[in-house]
């Protein structure tokens, strides 16, 4: 396995992984979808003009594009994410919010039981010849689509940047 000086790229996943291991349920949940809605931004921000106005809208106190939701959404229209992306961070983005608004939410409340299950890019159950049958529970399920997703979007930034938006006159 590449050591972590070998992999530069990584060097901001490494410490979410760390802290990721230490945290809770809740924790997990709240700090994986706090990393890609940050990720969002940064792919925004490396599409769209590099102008103070662009910054505004992903981050000022009522930016348009200032939520996980519009920065799904932005990100999507504009073809900065796939449709499996989509439909896991906007399933990732509702499992934030069962547990972000009621503090019974667990990994065993149907509501995240079922969004787990629908996860696109989750760990999915196998067979082992050592350990049998195994089952991916929804915690794990969670856990590895939000891990698998935020690979995915590491290193965006830098690949939508080679398409950034260019101001040009319009022809009339």
């Amino acid at each position: 396995m590449p050591s972590r000086e070998e992999q530069p790229h990584l060097a901001k996943f490494y410490p979410y992984l760390d802290l990721l291991r230490a945290e809770s349920d809740r924790g997990r949940v709240l700090i994986s979808t706090g990393y890609m809605e940050e990720q969002l931004k940064d792919i925004l921000l490396a599409f769209m003009l590099d102008t103070a106005q662009a910054k505004e809208l992903v981050t000022s106190g009522n930016a348009p594009l200032g939520t996980f939701s519009s920065r799904i959404a932005a990100c999507f229209t504009l073809g900065l994410i796939s449709e499996r992306e989509h439909h896991d961070l906007t399933l990732l983005r509702k499992i934030r919010n069962d547990f972000a608004h009621d503090m019974h939410t667990s990994f065993e409340t149907p509501s995240v039981v079922d969004r787990c299950k629908l996860l696109l890019h989750k760990a999915g159950d196998y067979t082992s010849e050592k350990m049998g049958e195994v089952i991916v529970n929804p915690a794990a399920q969670f856990t590895s689509a939000a891990v698998a997703l935020i690979l995915n979007l590491t290193n965006r930034p830098h690949y939508v940047s080679q398409r950034r938006c260019r101001y040009g006159e319009w022809k009339y």
